[in-house]
């Protein structure tokens, strides 16, 4: 039996344990840096399986480290285990598929590799990908140091091995004014809701003047306490996003400047602040995405090689710029991700062959980059060049 036709047969018999995995996540959803369940039952079943784990890396007490060694030197290979949900939508990004990918492709790898090997599989296990970018602080503490290349799949209402990403910004915009009677002394009042309805009103609606390749959206979360008092604090939340850095930069001069005017006109003060780290665009390598193509041909996903026309941030690109990264799309739906119909999906059949698949995808270029020394060379060597 050869490599492909082993990991195959190790998926297969897998089978139940990874549908149960992802299954049990999607069930118990968990926000941004709150994710102790899924940590526990993904730590859980990488130490069973002989992974020595460690807990609590970058002070995140949700994320960790598993590895599996084998003989002394080689290349370690990282899958990462993306574990939190949305607010109100549960696993409509797919995570339960990702961090079910992440640790059974790490297992089934483990169980192929000839005794001996030279190199390392580990999993790591990354909070707060959807508020807060906790790989971000993973990367500046040096957890990707060791490695020479992280894989993850994504599930996706397309396949595509094509790595694409926004990078992004987040503003809190904060108004302060001052309260007064809004019917009997509106004069006396500095109406901070209206100023950052004017803000709101001059960045976000005017979409078709925002300059090609960015995007800027956001919400109200504050703006008073009662219709007859003027409001003397308001408060929104806003994602500035772009396909280049320099544009970004660009995008969050001229937000600012917005506000300032907007304060301005409403007699009000305004306090911008960034409440998180930024996340950058994605480093692409050519060499994994033609790695990942073969594997999704091989499979029956035909026409990985596509763009996306609309695609978001993630803080999976920050760890690009730092070690050979990869991200490909498994189509588990036709609705786009951040629905209500993902969010089914990623526990349907859809979701679950995406699953399977991605972990034999996973699996098979780990094999291969852990025991083809030239391929891993031709790896570094691509991201030694590229360019954003």
């Amino acid at each position: 039996m050869d490599i492909k036709d082993r990991i195959a047969a190790a998926v297969e018999e897998r089978r139940a344990a990874i549908l149960g995995l992802s299954r049990r996540i999607h069930a118990e959803p968990e926000l941004a840096f709150e994710e102790h369940a899924t940590s526990r039952l993904l730590r859980a079943t990488l130490a069973a399986e002989g992974f020595a784990v460690t807990e609590n890396l970058s002070s995140y007490p949700t994320a960790f480290r598993a590895v599996r060694s084998g003989a002394d030197g080689g290349p370690r290979v990282t899958f990462t285990a993306e574990m939190d949900a949305l607010p109100g939508l549960g696993h409509a990004c797919g995570h339960n598929i990702i961090g079910a990918a992440g640790v059974y492709a790490a297992v089934v790898l483990g169980a192929v590799l000839p005794p001996g090997t030279p190199g390392t599989v580990e999993v790591v296990g990354t909070p707060a990908e959807e508020k807060g970018s906790g790989k971000v602080r993973l990367v500046r503490d040096g957890v990707f140091a060791g490695s020479d290349a992280v894989l993850q799949i994504h599930p996706h209402a397309l396949d595509s091995v094509i790595c694409q990403a926004m990078a992004r910004r987040t503003f809190v915009v904060e108004f302060f004014g001052r309260k007064a009677h809004a019917a009997a002394a509106p004069g006396a009042g500095a109406n901070a809701l209206d100023a950052l309805v004017d803000f709101y009103h001059a960045a976000v609606l005017p979409r078709t003047k925002l300059p090609p390749g960015t995007l800027f959206h956001g919400i109200i979360e504050a703006g008073g306490e009662a219709p007859n008092i003027v409001p003397d604090y308001a408060r929104g939340r806003f994602s500035l996003r772009a396909d280049a850095m320099a544009k970004l930069d660009s995008l969050a001069e001229h937000a600012s400047c917005l506000a300032r005017d907007a304060a301005a006109a409403a007699g009000c003060r305004v306090e911008i602040t960034e409440p998180g780290p930024g996340v950058t665009t994605f480093k692409r390598n050519a060499v994994l995405e033609d790695l990942f193509a073969g594997l999704f041909e091989e499979r029956g996903r035909l026409g990985p090689r596509r763009f996306r026309d609309a695609y978001g941030s993630t803080d999976l690109a920050n760890v690009s710029w730092a070690v050979p990264t990869i991200e490909p799309m498994v189509k588990a739906a036709d609705a786009p991700i951040h629905t209500e119909e993902f969010a089914r999906a990623a526990a349907g059949e859809g979701g679950e062959r995406a699953l399977l698949d991605g972990v034999y995808f996973l699996a098979r270029a780990g094999y291969r980059l852990l025991t083809e020394p030239a391929l891993l060379d031709e790896v570094r060597r691509d991201f030694q060049t590229a360019a954003e």
